[in-house]
């Protein structure tokens, strides 16, 4: 899909608000509101717009302990299911497949250190787990949104 700088500023009004009304960002772009809703709805379809969601604070619901969990599976065995295995734990926030020393890296997410401790010892016997290494975050500096960089 082709971009334009109209695209563009949409994008990144829904950015900042994703419950900007068409009529609000109409305004700000030049455009009329059925344009602005055409224009989101093609960006919808294509993919570009994934879905619309809160911004929540992990704090305010108990979730104090973020750690990344680095995961190397035994050899010889399918990485599909360990991946779904993975998947089925919700203290895991974000998988990623990486190059490396470890296979997947973990963004978890928990209340207690007592709780990663238990998290920790769920994932090692974890059929297909060979090896963890984990790092807490002590301190977050800046989590950003994607930045739209478009040629």
């Amino acid at each position: 899909m082709e971009f334009d700088a109209v695209d563009r500023s949409i994008l990144a009004i829904l950015q900042e608000d994703g419950r900007a009304s068409h009529a609000s960002i109409a305004k700000r772009v030049g455009l009329s509101a059925p344009a602005v809703g055409d224009r989101v709805r093609k960006l919808e379809q294509s993919g570009v717009i994934r879905a619309y969601h809160a911004d929540v604070d992990p704090q305010a619901l108990g979730l104090g302990i973020l750690a990344f969990v680095a995961i190397t599976p035994q050899p010889r065995k399918p990485a599909q299911k360990l991946v779904e295995r993975l998947l089925e734990q919700p203290e895991i926030e974000e998988l990623h497949a990486v190059a490396g020393t470890y296979a997947f890296i973990a963004k978890v997410r928990v209340p207690s250190t007592a709780a990663l401790d238990a998290f920790l010892d769920r994932l090692f016997t974890m059929e297909g787990v060979e090896r963890t290494e984990t790092t807490m975050v002590l301190k977050t500096n800046v989590e950003r949104q994607v930045q739209l960089r478009f040629q």
